[in-house]
Formats: C-alpha cells, sequence, structure tokens
C-alpha cells in the first residue's frame, strides 16, 4: 500500500527519504492513539465514544474563553456545556449501522459512560474525569509529544521562529490537546474506513502496513513504496492478532475483505498490503489530506501553547 506518489525522486536520493519517514511516523502515530485511545474496551466502543465527545465539545472548542477554562488535566466542562449528538450522526459518521450504535451506547449508558437523552447523547464529565480517562489522556499527550518531536526531526514542521505566537499558560491544557488530538484521529480514521466500508478492516489495514514497513531502513521505503509485494516484510495473522486482541478469526474474516478489496496479498511468509490501481487514487488524496491535517493539528496546538511547553522542556 503506497503512502506517496509513485513518482517520486529515485531511491537513495536524501530528498526522497523524508515523506517516507513522516508517512510511517503518522501511521504509527494513529496506530498509537487508536490503541490508547480503546484501553480495554471494543474497538467500535471507543471510537463511538470519541465521536460522540468530539461533537459534544464543539460549543468549547469553538471558544477561547471555554478552552481556557475547561482545557486543563483536571478541570472539564460542566454537563449543561455539552451539546448532545444523535445516535444516527455517529453511525453516519462511522458508517455504522444505526442499531449497532444505539445498542452500544445503550450499553455504555448503563456503566454510566453516556446519557442518552430526547436531545441526543452527552458523554458526562464523570466519563472524562474518572482515573482510567486521566491516565488515558496523559498518554495520548505524551504520545503527541514523541509525534511533534519526530515530525520536527524529520524537517516536516515549519521552524519554531515561523510560528504563530502563542499565549504564555502555566498548566499544560492536556484536555484541550486532546480534544485536538481527537479531531485529528478522527479525521484520518474516517478517510480509512471510506476507503474499506468498515471500521474494523480499516484498523487491520493500519496495523498490517506497519507491521510490513517498521522494520525496513528508512533507506528501504521510497522501494517498498513503489512496489509493497515485493518490499513489504510479511506477517502472520497470529502477529496481527495479537497486538489488536481480537481473534485469528476475526483477523482472517477481515483480512479476507481486504484481499476482496485488493488491499492485501498473501505471499510466502505471510501477508502484505498492496494497492490496488483502483484505489491508488483516494489513497493519494488521504495523503495529502494527511499533510494538512497534521498542519492544523500542529496549529492548533500551538495555538494553546503546548508547542512551546514541549519545546522548553528539551531547549
Amino acid at each position: 500500500m503506497s503512502t506517496a506518489s509513485p513518482t517520486s525522486a529515485p531511491a537513495g536520493a536524501a530528498q526522497d527519504l523524508q515523506p517516507w519517514e513522516v508517512a510511517r511516523a503518522s501511521l504509527g502515530y494513529i496506530r498509537d492513539i487508536v490503541r490508547i485511545t480503546r484501553g480495554d474496551r471494543h474497538f467500535l466502543d471507543a471510537l463511538i465514544f470519541t465521536v460522540a465527545l468530539d461533537a459534544n465539545m464543539t460549543p468549547v472548542t469553538r471558544d477561547r474563553s471555554l478552552l481556557a477554562a475547561y482545557g486543563g488535566a483536571e478541570v472539564s466542562t460542566p454537563d449543561e456545556l455539552r451539546r448532545p449528538v444523535s445516535i444516527n450522526a455517529v453511525a453516519t459518521s462511522l458508517r455504522l449501522p444505526l442499531e449497532t450504535v444505539r445498542r452500544r451506547f445503550l450499553n455504555m449508558s448503563r456503566d454510566g459512560l453516556c446519557m442518552i437523552g430526547q436531545q441526543g447523547v452527552i458523554i458526562p464529565r464523570a466519563a472524562v474525569t474518572s482515573a482510567v480517562y486521566l491516565a488515558e489522556q496523559r498518554a495520548r499527550f505524551d504520545r503527541t509529544r514523541g509525534f511533534y518531536q519526530a515530525m520536527q526531526a524529520g524537517g516536516a514542521l515549519p521552524d519554531r521562529a515561523a510560528r504563530e505566537a502563542s499565549p504564555a499558560t502555566g498548566e499544560p491544557l492536556v484536555r484541550a490537546a486532546n480534544w485536538a488530538v481527537s479531531e485529528y484521529a478522527l479525521r484520518i480514521c474516517g478517510e480509512l474506513v471510506a476507503l474499506t466500508g468498515n471500521v474494523v478492516s480499516s484498523i487491520v489495514l493500519l496495523d498490517l502496513v506497519l507491521a510490513n514497513i517498521d522494520q525496513l531502513p528508512p533507506s528501504a521505503l521510497p522501494d517498498w513504496g513503489r512496489d509493497p509485494e515485493r518490499f513489504g516484510r510479511p506477517v502472520r495473522i497470529g502477529a496481527l492478532a495479537g497486538p489488536l486482541r481480537v481473534s485469528g478469526e476475526t483477523i482472517r474474516r477481515h483480512l479476507l475483505t481486504l484481499e476482496t478489496l485488493g488491499f492485501c496479498r498473501r505471499r510466502s511468509g505471510g501477508l502484505v498490503a498492496v494497492a490496488p490501481d483502483s484505489g491508488r487514487p483516494q489513497l493519494m488524496r488521504i495523503v495529502e489530506t494527511n499533510r494538512t491535517n497534521s498542519a492544523r493539528l500542529f496549529t492548533r496546538l500551538g495555538q494553546l501553547g503546548v508547542l512551546d511547553g514541549w519545546d522548553a522542556a528539551i531547549a
């Protein structure tokens, strides 16, 4: 599965490596954010929860004064400021059956993770101030710092001098930073779901791509982009099932779907992700969209003063 234009410069050229290293860093970041957000839950529960929370927080994320008031690690937005979201809107955004989402929301409501009313669903303050949630929130914040440093080292971010000045803050706005991260991750997940038509298949494809390229040296990434079937390192079903914490049969079923769609092929030693000719235009759009979305993420984090805090910590 190629993640950049097949017409890039010849392999080995220094300017050819940076886009590929950035692409690998981006894919690894999305994988890790999904895993952190999932915790001990099913993939679908974690994504449904995140989509609803993202919609609930819209009035806050669009108001700088509310961001400053409720964006810290410990303080959380009162329930009355959260905007309800319809079950149908969540189902549509994830391309899931309405009844599947309704059933999962009902289960979450019994666990106190959401409130279902006439106007829609709200993720209450109590659900995002628990010790478990706060630990996940901090883990996403720390992983984003690692992603920022990797992108900066790869020359994929503007110099600090060119960055928009951000207000001085005391305590890092960890919660507000997480809202920016969720928005970024949901945009990318939405692109992947549109590609495969299924949430879990998209996550399996993401893990398959990374398993194929994680151990490749940077110099080999352009070759992989031109011919992923030849240069990708095959992976067995069991190696995917473990990290994804699903059964081998579930992985096998989704890999069969990906194979039918042309995104996966079997080789001696396992499976490799590939890019069907029909899917290449959409993949190229995803690559370009990711560049835009990454820039938006770091712009948001810069406006929150988060990037200045990270830079100061390593200065």
